[in-house]
């Protein structure tokens, strides 16, 4: 199960480069994070075209953020378009190296230990802290409500951010049960909320649907997401793409959690009088009743 270094996908290249690109080439990035990574794949002229720059300069943008070529490029987004679409029977079809030494379940603690590591150190080093720090503040000081959305597998995220940050600040609401229902969220939100949404390969579709409405009725979006990036992406304020891939069958949480817990102790930090008050005022409502 020995997971292999694995390279950056296209997406986290650009967040590394993107305090050297001109202004040209951040029309490419945001082209291509804002439709990833189809966007890609297109044509040199047909993408030039479409961000309004010139041929040369799709050119010299594949290679400032680190590519041979454009091809070289295309190449990297198409395996990532593969890994994307992969589902956990396909994952525990690839083959996997062990080491017979020692006991199987030792060496499955110490495969784990090292590819969840590895995919928190990775997932932090390439964040933005202005990013975070302005996501935070978005949060913080929202005068309307934080609506939290997740789908079948980060529905435990989403879960765990409503706990949360309901003790934090108030106006908080948890978008769940049968997708049917999300209407009726809908209905409310707007310009002065915030959707925190969670997504992640295969990425889902009533999820997907729901926060594109959001947007369009202009709430502002927080998406947590994996290196391929959800279609989400596109439409929402802030993106926070996490590593996943363990080498096993089942993708991991761990790098969300750590990012969450990040975001939520910012939270704490920027209304520290604030959230005080709250927790105290919460806790005082919890005390039984004297007899």
């Amino acid at each position: 199960m020995k997971q292999q270094a694995t390279k950056p996908t296209v997406a986290e290249q650009i967040t590394q480069k993107a305090d050297t690109l001109t202004a040209s080439e951040r029309k490419l990035a945001q082209a291509l994070l804002g439709n990833y990574p189809m966007a890609g794949l297109e044509t040199v002229a047909t993408f030039a075209e479409r961000c309004g720059v010139s041929a040369p300069t799709v050119l010299r943008f594949a290679s400032k953020i680190g590519f041979d070529s454009y091809p070289d490029m295309q190449a990297r987004l198409r395996g990532e378009l593969e890994a994307r679409l992969q589902s956990p029977l396909t994952r525990s079809s690839l083959p996997r190296s062990r080491n017979h030494s020692g006991h199987p379940m030792g060496e499955l603690l110490h495969e784990m230990t090292e590819a969840t590591i590895s995919n928190i150190r990775t997932s932090l080093a390439n964040i933005n802290p202005a990013e975070l720090q302005s996501a935070i503040e978005l949060i913080g000081d929202c005068k309307g409500s934080v609506y939290i959305l997740g789908g079948r597998f980060t529905s435990a995220l989403a879960v765990y951010a409503y706990e949360h940050l309901r003790t934090m600040r108030s106006h908080v609401r948890r978008v769940s049960g049968q997708s049917a229902k999300w209407a009726e969220d809908l209905l409310d939100i707007g310009k002065r909320d915030v959707l925190l949404v969670f997504d992640v390969r295969r990425y889902q579709a009533d999820v997907i649907a729901f926060s594109e409405a959001a947007a369009k009725q202009d709430a502002k979006i927080i998406l947590f997401t994996d290196q391929w990036l959800s279609p989400i992406a596109q439409f929402a304020r802030h993106v926070f793409p996490v590593r996943i891939e363990t080498g096993t069958t089942w993708d991991s949480s761990a790098a969300s959690m750590v990012m969450l817990e990040t975001l939520l102790e910012g939270v704490g930090q920027h209304n520290p009088e604030q959230v005080r008050a709250r927790i105290k005022h919460l806790e005082m409502l919890r005390r039984p009743p004297q007899s």
